[in-house]
């Protein structure tokens, strides 16, 4: 057989198991924590923005509806990034993993952090009110958004810690129906399921005990009652 040939097909066979590796994904669990990436000054993936009350990058966990809360140190550079992002010179470029992890590359969904605010001469006014929202589907995050909501406007300078909050809310699908209601759904419909099983086993159980006690009561009649029936009339005969 031609040694190219052989390679070839070693080749498409690498090929297609890749392809297929790519669909598996590990879904996330409830609870899961997941944590968000954003580029530096430079152009490079990094975690954060990092919350100076947690110590660590900005996280949520999955399917975990809560308050938003992060206190972000602005630094000279952060300021100059910020200040780009207002005046919608730049964007702040971040990301998420779409599952736990997969077999192939990580797969992430783009995701930008969109500050409402105006540049003043020595501070910047920003909004500080964020909601965090996505949507699921059998624990694979297939869409996800954070946005402003017209709130207080804090004073930001070099050296302030710059306070976002807001709320974090789950998604069934693409829909606006909420994970958590989903779920609430799914356990009041077993709850439901299993009252009306239990209603159908006593019933089941009492149709079984009058089978169980006729069937008795006849074989005793047959085999018993009946024949001294009959030996006693045959004997006062």
């Amino acid at each position: 057989m031609n040694f190219k040939y052989i390679i070839s097909i070693f080749i498409f066979i690498l090929y297609i198991n890749l392809i297929d590796g790519a669909k598996e994904l590990t879904p996330f669990i409830y609870g899961d924590r997941i944590s968000m990436e954003c580029k530096d000054n430079e152009g490079n993936w990094k975690l954060g923005p990092i919350c100076l009350n947690q110590k660590q990058e900005l996280s949520v966990y999955y399917g975990r509806d809560a308050p938003l809360y992060c206190g972000i140190y602005i630094d000279e550079k952060e300021l100059n990034r910020i200040k780009d992002v207002l005046n919608r010179n730049s964007s702040w470029e971040c990301r998420i993993p779409i599952s736990s992890e997969s077999n192939t590359d990580d797969i992430y969904i783009p995701l930008s952090i969109q500050l409402w605010g105006y540049p003043q001469d020595d501070h910047l006014d920003i909004t500080t009110h964020y909601n965090f929202i996505f949507h699921v589907e059998k624990g694979i995050i297939i869409g996800a958004t954070l946005y402003p909501v017209k709130d207080k406007f804090q004073d930001v300078r070099k050296g302030a810690v710059f306070t976002i909050h807001g709320a974090i809310k789950w998604f069934n699908g693409g829909s606006h129906v909420e994970l958590n209601d989903s779920l609430k759904l799914i356990k009041d419909n077993t709850n439901d399921f299993l009252n009306n099983l239990d209603y159908w086993i006593v019933i089941l159980w009492i149709v079984l005990s009058m089978f169980t006690s006729l069937i008795l009561f006849s074989l005793i009649y047959k085999y018993k009652l009946k024949p001294n029936l009959i030996r006693k009339y045959l004997k006062n005969d």
